[in-house]
């Protein structure tokens, strides 16, 4: 119809087509047997639509445009270079692992959206599990009673003791640690598990004079205007000690290693990955590739 309505002879619309031209005809006679009403009008030197063949063109021209446009885009997400991809996160990757991908995924796919979803790896194991996440990059936990998830196994994110720069300039023992002031996330978390089992391991309570805060952002403000410590994964404090912001903390010999002791590897976990959309294995592939270089 698209044909017909641009060339107004049947020959050209067929030879455009590659069909012939008996062939566009019964196609047009069937369309109009079909609508009972004319759609074009004969004549020696070709066709004219009709009012009817005008309204069946332009809706035939709307959908030749969909199909191209669905062409085009099916095309570029195989080759992932278009459409979205949703990542969930612990804090830790934030620091190196997943700048590092966006950076790379940006540079192949400049038009690929990503979206970047941070929080504990219980809460994002949940929202991969309703499909609102691609992957994760967390720590897997059993207990949380989700089936059909794999987990590939990248880095442990070892913890350390820090404070702002410059408030603390001696080695601290236990028993500093456990008079002193902390911000730390709340109970139930994986980190604060740690950082209770340090002194319960020892047979001393966790300290008591705690602010529990979970956002990034409200901790390190409080560790800017307050002589208070914290937990984090030394990477997050590599990073905010590049901007003289945050110091780790020097703790008599065995402290570190037993606040890391139990400590789980965080890596990828997946939900049917057979069912990602190309873009989505693009860009999985590509963190794969950075995690087995750093």
């Amino acid at each position: 119809m698209v044909a017909l309505g641009e060339t107004c002879n049947l020959n050209r619309a067929a030879e455009g087509l590659g069909i012939s031209q008996p062939a566009i005809s019964k196609l047009v006679k069937e369309l109009e047997d079909g609508l009972e009403v004319p759609l074009f009008e004969r004549h020696a030197r070709g066709v004219i639509p009709t009012l009817y063949g005008e309204a069946v063109i332009r809706y035939a021209r709307r959908v030749q445009t969909s199909l191209d446009s669905a062409f085009d885009e099916v095309t570029a997400l195989r080759a992932g270079h278009h459409g979205h991809v949703r990542i969930g996160t612990i804090l830790t990757p934030c620091a190196d692992l997943l700048p590092e991908l966006i950076r790379q995924v940006k540079q192949l796919h400049p038009n690929l959206e990503l979206s970047i979803h941070t929080g504990s790896s219980r809460d994002l194991m949940t929202t991969l599990n309703d499909g609102e996440l691609d992957f994760l990059v967390a720590r897997f936990f059993a207990d949380v009673g989700l089936s059909g998830m794999h987990f590939e196994p990248l880095h442990k994110e070892p913890l350390c003791v820090c404070a702002r720069a410059g408030l603390v300039d001696q080695q601290l023992s236990r028993e500093e640690l456990h008079k002193a002031d902390w911000v730390l996330p709340p109970s139930g978390s994986v980190l604060r598990y740690e950082f209770d089992a340090l002194f319960q391991q020892k047979g001393m309570l966790p300290p008591s004079k705690v602010v529990n805060a979970e956002n990034l952002l409200m901790v390190t403000t409080l560790l800017e205007h307050n002589d208070m410590l914290t937990v984090l994964p030394r990477e997050v404090v590599a990073h905010y000690a590049r901007y003289n912001m945050l110091a780790v903390v020097n703790v008599e010999p065995g402290i570190e290693e037993d606040l890391n002791r139990s400590l789980m590897a965080y890596g990828i976990i997946t939900k049917h990955e057979d069912l990602l959309s190309p873009s989505a294995r693009s860009v999985l592939a590509q963190l794969r590739k950075i995690a087995q270089s750093l």
